[in-house]
């Protein structure tokens, strides 16, 4: 049964399409077994606009967006796949915004991490090849893990020694996710990605006055990533800058290496001049 669970699995993931259009939502909700077993079917290609069909569906996802950021909660998945299409076709820019971030928190309120991570889950499910019926039963916080995932990259499985690809995962995991918790999946996303071990993320929390985090440690913080620079682009082309976990880690690694900051050696006497 597992074999044929996972021969479905990668029949699903290994046909994946060029970009399209929105998946089919058309339909009553598939049980989990019919998602696993749902015969993975080409999502109909968008018909290429001009002109005023441009302007006019670039208008109707504005106001549509609008209107269901009055309830993220209820429409979360159709805000996803609008912002999606937004991102996609450049609409922002159009709207006289700088990225979809930008756009998304000066007119719908969303935190700009937020609008992000919905575009991406939209973005990575379109590359697997997911219908919304087969992947909208996992849920959005299951979904936001398995969205980090990169469709292009793979996995090194040190028992079997080859290379897994992890569109095969990602397409077990949405599917089989009924089947786990949203800390089981994010640990399952840790070992995907290698971060198990000593390299496991680890949270530290700390209070310091205001004038202190105002006058020292932000200003601190931003030398260090200017120093750093861009550690890549977002899907608006965008510098992504370095978090502030890794800001962190910098100045503690130059507190460590200075040598004016290593304890003074403590000198034993030798035998004899006790």
């Amino acid at each position: 049964m597992a074999g044929n669970r996972l021969q479905c699995h990668r029949n699903i993931a290994r046909q994946i399409p060029p970009r399209a259009s929105f998946p089919d939502t058309d339909g009553p909700e598939a049980t989990a077994e019919e998602r696993r077993g749902m015969e993975w079917k080409r999502p109909h290609v968008a018909v290429e606009l001009h002109g005023e069909a441009i302007a006019g569906r670039s208008a109707t996802v504005r106001r549509d967006l609008l209107r269901l950021s009055g309830d993220v909660a209820v429409h979360t998945l159709d805000l996803a796949e609008l912002l999606y299409e937004a991102q996609t076709n450049g609409y922002p820019s159009q709207w006289g915004f700088e990225s979809l971030a930008d756009y998304a928190q000066r007119e719908l309120g969303l935190k700009p991490r937020k609008s992000q991570y919905l575009s991406k889950i939209i973005s990575v499910m379109h590359a697997v090849g997911l219908k919304r019926t087969q992947f909208e039963h996992a849920g959005t916080s299951k979904l936001r893990e398995i969205s980090t995932l990169d469709p292009t990259g793979s996995y090194f499985n040190k028992d079997t020694h080859a290379n897994e690809p992890l569109v095969d995962h990602i397409v077990r995991l949405v599917l089989d996710s009924d089947e786990m918790t949203v800390e089981q999946v994010r640990e399952e996303i840790l070992r995907l990605t290698g971060r198990l071990g000593p390299d496991r993320p680890t949270t530290k929390s700390y209070t310091v006055p205001l004038s202190a985090y105002t006058d020292v440690i932000k200003p601190a913080f931003e030398l260090i990533r200017m120093r750093l620079g861009s550690q890549g682009r977002d899907a608006d082309g965008a510098a992504l800058d370095y978090s502030d976990g890794a800001v962190l880690e910098c100045i503690c690694a130059e507190v460590l290496s200075d040598v004016h900051n290593q304890p003074e050696p403590i000198e034993l006497p030798m035998e004899g001049e006790i």
